[in-house]
């Protein structure tokens, strides 16, 4: 078994290249492995899509990884195998790294790619997982594709043959029946698609009948080479992590299929795919009522379920602006753009904060990113924390000593509400490359239709910011929204993942698929099983089983059984309220 977290037992007993059994521990400059972990790293690998491969060390060696060359393994002294650093587990995302390769055409007329501050910039599992499938089904149709042909050419051939040996007044009638059959063929598509996949399966298991065995293997050499597999024989995509990492050394066979060529324009492909296929469809899911996020959070959450990162979502509202129906879409879009581009000027703007004057530099803030009056110099109120002070180092140290609240402390007080508003759009324009056509909060309210009071929300949701509950006027003209006392609590914000029960995420997308086909029955068979395997998984109470009551309760209602229905959303709302909350954006559409 092997773990990953960050406290390992016996790790401060050794020095740290003493500890590191795998992986590299400066860039890549050294590089170990282990047997263990790399028989551990490649379960893993195969699930994860990543690509084992060789790098060179300081030596000049070959090095075998399953992983990136910064994940490091550490066998703790309970004998366990642990690894650390897994910022680096999926391929980078080129799209926002300069590097010395070119993309596609079609992306750089897009603007990309687009430097960011850190080079952590990878993809998401969600994305590779939809790269590979999609791949896979032009792998199935490419090869039958060159199928069709291989028997057409074969029935032509001995239609020929035919044709020889027949007598002159049967010629014709042999002439027309391999046009028949040819043409029954491309209407078959159907089963020419099961025939190349029972091919590709046959191929797989290394089973090949002896007749078939030469046609065979270039049908599935051309379908390999068609969707860039990276091997000859079989559909192969996975990903080198560290394809693109400055610095390492890779072991390349310019000739094979899986030569580092090859591996650094699957990558690109990818991103290309993410730009050009997944944020479309994403669009087009809400245009099919498939989704309906409602805010921020389920707006991400809609993201990555399709494998797109946040730092595409100015591509995302750039989208959305060009449909009419999705412009509530828009809104969501415009409002997260923001209130992500404002968290991460706050969270510079805290650390030149002292203590004691925190809550004040926070009320300074919200009333710079909130407020519509005009804003007083917080100064003014520091001359009292500077008594606190005071009379705290007296008490403390038996002598008066000089405020802790110094000029050098004060540069969040310099802070107005045009130059937050310059470093928003200076933001969004870095990190997201969307443009913000207003330079002020009521021209945005205005233009975008969004709510201060759900920005207020949701920013304090982000920041981790509890503020005192009462009616705050936003648009007084001579006093300040918000005050000192306002700020009770700043508490950190840690975020989590989820694990997903796979068996019942299958059983519902089938029966969402089956519903929309118009099979109620057996939708709602498929998500009665999906409930029985989260309960089994998750236990009684957990959010997706909400979800799953919700679509069944729909389900029941819309096969005539109204009593059912109800009974079903009931226990729906009260198990949203119980994991969810009350004023959670699925508990609002349980009711």
């Amino acid at each position: 078994m092997m773990q990953t977290q960050s406290i390992i037992p016996g790790i401060l007993e050794k020095e740290q290249e003493q500890s590191v059994v795998y992986g590299s521990i400066d860039f890549g400059k050294t590089v170990i492995t282990h047997p263990r972990y790399l028989e551990l790293l490649n379960k893993a690998s195969h699930h994860l899509k990543i690509l084992p491969h060789e790098v060179l060390n300081e030596k000049g060696e070959p090095v075998e990884l399953c992983s990136s060359v910064e994940c490091k393994g550490i066998i703790g002294n309970d004998g366990r195998h642990y690894i650390l650093d897994l910022l680096k587990t999926f391929p980078p995302d080129v799209n926002f790294l300069k590097l010395d390769e070119e993309l596609s055409p079609e992306i750089r007329a897009l603007g990309y790619p687009i430097e960011q501050k850190h080079k952590l910039s990878c993809l998401r599992q969600e994305l590779l997982d939809a790269f590979a499938d999609d791949r896979y089904v032009t792998f199935i149709k490419h090869a039958a594709f060159h199928l069709q042909q291989l028997n057409a050419a074969k029935k032509a051939a001995a239609a020929a043959e035919v044709k020889r040996e027949e007598a002159v007044e049967k010629t014709e009638e042999g002439d027309q029946v391999p046009k028949v059959e040819a043409n029954n063929n491309v209407k078959a598509e159907g089963s020419r698609m099961e025939e190349a996949v029972k091919m590709m399966e046959t191929i797989s298991e290394g089973v090949i009948p002896e007749k078939l065995a030469t046609d065979s293997r270039d049908v599935v050499k051309r379908a390999c080479g068609a969707v860039g597999s990276l091997k000859e024989t079989e559909f192969d995509i996975r990903f080198n992590p560290d394809v693109f990492s400055p610095g390492i050394r890779h072991v390349d066979n310019v000739d094979a299929a899986n030569s580092l060529r090859k591996q650094k324009q699957l990558v690109k492909d990818a991103v290309e795919f993410l730009v050009l296929k997944q944020i479309p469809a994403f669009v087009q899911d809400f245009l099919d009522h498939a989704s309906a996020p409602m805010d921020g959070s389920t707006l991400t959450e809609a993201l990555h379920a399709r494998g797109i990162n946040i730092r595409y979502l100015g591509r995302v509202a750039a989208k959305l602006s060009q449909v009419k129906s999705l412009e509530y879409l828009h809104t969501i879009a415009v409002s997260e753009l923001i209130l992500r581009a404002t968290k991460h000027i706050f969270t510079s703007y805290m650390q030149n904060c002292e203590m004691i004057s925190m809550a004040l530099a926070i009320s300074h803030f919200l009333n710079c990113f909130l407020a519509s009056g005009t804003i007083s110099s917080p100064l003014v109120g520091l001359d009292e924390l500077q008594k606190v002070q005071k009379r705290r180092n007296r008490r403390r140290n038996g002598k008066q000593a000089g405020p802790s609240v110094g000029v050098d402390n004060l540069e969040w007080a310099q802070l107005t509400q045009k130059s937050l508003w310059q470093q928003i759009r200076r933001e969004l324009k870095v990190y997201w490359d969307w443009d913000l056509a207003c330079d002020n909060l009521d021209a945005v309210v205005e233009m975008y239709k969004l709510q201060k009071i759900s920005l207020l929300r949701a920013f304090c949701v982000k920041v981790g910011l509890q503020i005192l509950l009462r009616e705050y006027n936003f648009d007084a003209r001579h006093r300040a929204t918000f005050h000192e006392d306002d700020i009770l609590n700043v508490f950190p914000v840690v975020k989590h993942i989820n694990p997903r029960a796979s068996d019942a995420y299958n059983f519902y997308t089938t029966g969402q698929s089956k519903i929309q086909q118009g099979c109620f029955k057996e939708g709602y068979e498929l998500i009665s099983e999906a409930l029985n395997l989260l309960n089994n998984v998750y236990g009684a109470l957990h959010p997706e089983n909400a979800q799953c009551l919700r679509m069944l309760a729909r389900l029941s209602y819309i096969m005539g059984d109204p009593q059912e229905a109800l009974t079903i959303q009931q226990r729906a709302v009260l198990m949203s309220e119980r994991v969810n909350g009350i004023d959670h954006p699925y508990t609002i559409s349980e009711y």
